[in-house]
């Protein structure tokens, strides 16, 4: 009986390219502009979500992306300094995901990305946050919490 040897040879090369973090965007808060009666008995609502610039990416032409995951709508806007408002953005209050960037005007490097997601709470101590709307007539208010995650 014939014997059949084979042999083989696997080589294995990793290359992992280095790269460093680059500070993420801030949302501070948002702003509603026209408030419903009442946060709470809204899906859709327009907001406005304003933002701080991270050191490094305070150049002239810097532009701050929001994409809302769940509308598939998104907004950029250029940054005023080291602040930003993107006006009229969309989202359902009972299910969103804000993700956030920057893109660097001089030299078009892109900040990393972090997640929020818009709730809806209420009680004037969740609404002093300043990462919140002013209250509505009923003490309901859209908040942003962070997600490090993404919005699961």
């Amino acid at each position: 009986m014939p014997v059949l040897l084979l042999a083989a040879s696997v080589t294995v090369v990793g290359c992992n390219e280095a790269s460093f973090l680059v500070p993420p965007p801030t949302l501070r808060g948002i702003a509603i502009p026209l408030p419903p009666p009442s946060i709470a008995d809204q899906v859709l609502v327009y907001i406005d979500v304003e933002g701080g610039v991270p050191m490094g990416f305070d150049h002239p032409a810097t532009e701050a992306f929001v994409y809302e995951t769940r509308t598939e709508r998104g907004y950029f806007v250029g940054t005023d300094g080291l602040e930003f408002t993107v006006q009229d953005v969309l989202v359902d209050v009972t299910n969103n995901c804000l993700e956030t960037w920057f893109v660097d005007g001089v030299d078009g490097e892109e900040s990393s990305l972090v997640s929020y997601k818009a709730v809806v709470l209420e009680g004037e101590e969740a609404c002093a946050n300043p990462s919140c709307s002013a209250p509505d007539d009923l003490g309901a208010c859209l908040c942003l919490e962070k997600w490090t995650t993404g919005c699961g």
